[in-house]
């Protein structure tokens, strides 16, 4: 998902985003993300407290939408990325806020379902890509952590991710979504150009009556993006649109931007 990484990046690097995040949110009105409290002692981190300041710049910088405060499609985005925090960053499971733990399940695809331990054991990049053939990504050879490795290294700011449009609300929430970053680092040796890749993608997200998901089922293309991180575009231009009004919000795509 979102990504709170910043490869390579310094204390002065992240000081330096985040006073330029800060000027964004005077002179623009953007809001800044919400995760929940991060800052709670009680809370056991798998790899220590994540820091989202590069990533939330990034976000802000390429985000496509600009939802209201209050607007049921700012509440969707920062319900999903409080998720993602917890599944990505949380080390007990009892400590995630936003499933209902007994009845979670989550699906990409139409492919395997994932209860809640095994989705937590597999981690959110293997269950998304549980299915994909195997010479792009192997997801039953790798852990959690090694999983994540190639994306942080292909993208050392961050994987920002946003929603477009809410079709219904709860507790069956159904919407499409825009993940994307500019490919600046290194993929399985291959070297990026900072071209942007961007992907779209569909989700139906079921919650019980105290808001707790149920169910997450995720429609989208993980192949076309695998591929287009080892394509050399340096030598062969992308034949995919170049134009986001092209791009059908509504259906699970892939696009690269030169």
């Amino acid at each position: 998902m979102s990504g709170s990484w910043g490869i390579g990046c310094s204390a002065s690097d992240v000081i330096k985003a985040r006073l330029e995040l800060e000027k964004m949110k005077r002179e623009k009105g953007f809001l800044e993300p919400e995760r929940g409290n991060l800052d709670d002692p009680n809370i056991k981190w798998k790899y220590g407290k994540p820091d989202y300041t590069m990533v939330n710049l990034e976000y802000m910088k390429g985000k496509t939408k600009n939802h209201l405060a209050g607007s049921l499609e700012l509440m969707v985005e920062n319900f999903v990325k409080r998720w993602e925090t917890e599944s990505a960053h949380f080390k007990e499971l009892d400590q995630w806020s936003t499933i209902n733990k007994e009845n979670y399940h989550v699906q990409a695809n139409g492919g395997k379902i994932f209860n809640a331990e095994e989705s937590d054991a597999v981690g959110s990049y293997n269950w998304l890509m549980w299915d994909c053939k195997k010479e792009l990504f192997d997801a039953e050879k790798q852990d959690f952590q090694f999983s994540l490795r190639p994306f942080r290294g292909a993208f050392p700011k961050g994987f920002p991710w946003e929603v477009l449009e809410v079709s219904s609300g709860p507790p069956i929430v159904a919407f499409t979504w825009r993940h994307w970053a500019h490919f600046t680092g290194q993929y399985l040796g291959r070297r990026g150009s900072g071209h942007l890749i961007e992907m779209y993608g569909s989700a139906v997200v079921e919650l019980d009556k105290n808001n707790k998901i149920v169910s997450i089922q995720i429609d989208y293309k993980p192949e076309e993006f695998l591929k287009a991180l080892l394509e050399d575009t340096t030598e062969r231009p992308c034949q995919l649109s170049t134009e986001k009004e092209s791009a059908c919000p509504m259906c699970p795509k892939f696009k690269c931007v030169l």
